[in-house]
């Protein structure tokens, strides 16, 4: 089986490549400037910009699933990662490729959510903060929900350098103090290739099992 990772150059994305190709899958690599893989010769790089079709098209030819570890938070658009969503979909629906999973921020709130006041006032609170990456997962939530693909979409704390792996979805909300490793992180993405569980879902990833 063979997947596209996107943003795989990053901190969550090189360790989704490397426990994909642990796991024995096929592994295509999309990367803006920065390559670390130009030296593996067991992934095929595709190197390019998230805007461009042709190469978003390029990069996910002949997989049947997608990884997006995409982040906007050292950018100066912040808008990356629903930027990468909006030309990621119609070319994977143009391949007939169904499965996408995606990782994002706690915070980031979508139609399936029943916050209370609580999680309705530190989403305030993350919003004064840091208003645009908010937007900017919320934007991709969207995006996903209206595709009609089988998405999952991992709402994630703030990660940390912790290499334990256990962790458990919820539906809940996380506190705004929650943390998770990132290489539980990692782990759940790449669980998710073939899991049924959580399709057309968002939800958190908590520590422990």
């Amino acid at each position: 089986m063979r997947i596209t990772v996107f943003g795989a150059s990053g901190k969550v994305g090189r360790q989704v490549v490397a426990l994909a190709l642990a796991r024995r899958y096929e592994v295509t690599v999309f990367v803006h400037r920065s390559n670390p893989f130009a030296d593996d010769d067991r992934v095929r790089v595709v190197s390019g910009e998230i805007s461009d079709a042709a190469k978003v098209a390029e990069a996910v030819q002949g997989s049947q699933a997608v990884i997006s570890t995409l982040g906007s938070w050292h950018t100066k658009s912040k808008d990356i990662v629903t930027t990468g969503v909006r030309n990621i979909l119609p070319v994977m629906k143009q391949q007939g490729i169904r499965r996408i999973i995606t990782v994002t921020g706690a915070g980031a709130l979508w139609s399936g959510d029943q916050p209370n006041g609580l999680d309705k006032a530190i989403h305030k609170l993350l919003a004064l903060g840091a208003a645009k990456i908010l937007a900017d997962g919320e934007g991709q939530l969207s995006l996903l929900a209206e595709s009609g693909l089988d998405w999952t979409c991992i709402r994630s704390p703030v990660m940390t350098k912790s290499k334990r792996t256990n962790y458990h979805l919820t539906g809940e909300l996380a506190p705004l103090w929650a943390v998770i490793p990132r290489a539980a992180v990692v782990q759940c993405l790449v669980d998710q290739i073939e899991s049924n569980e959580h399709l057309r879902a968002a939800p958190i990833i908590r520590s422990g099992t």
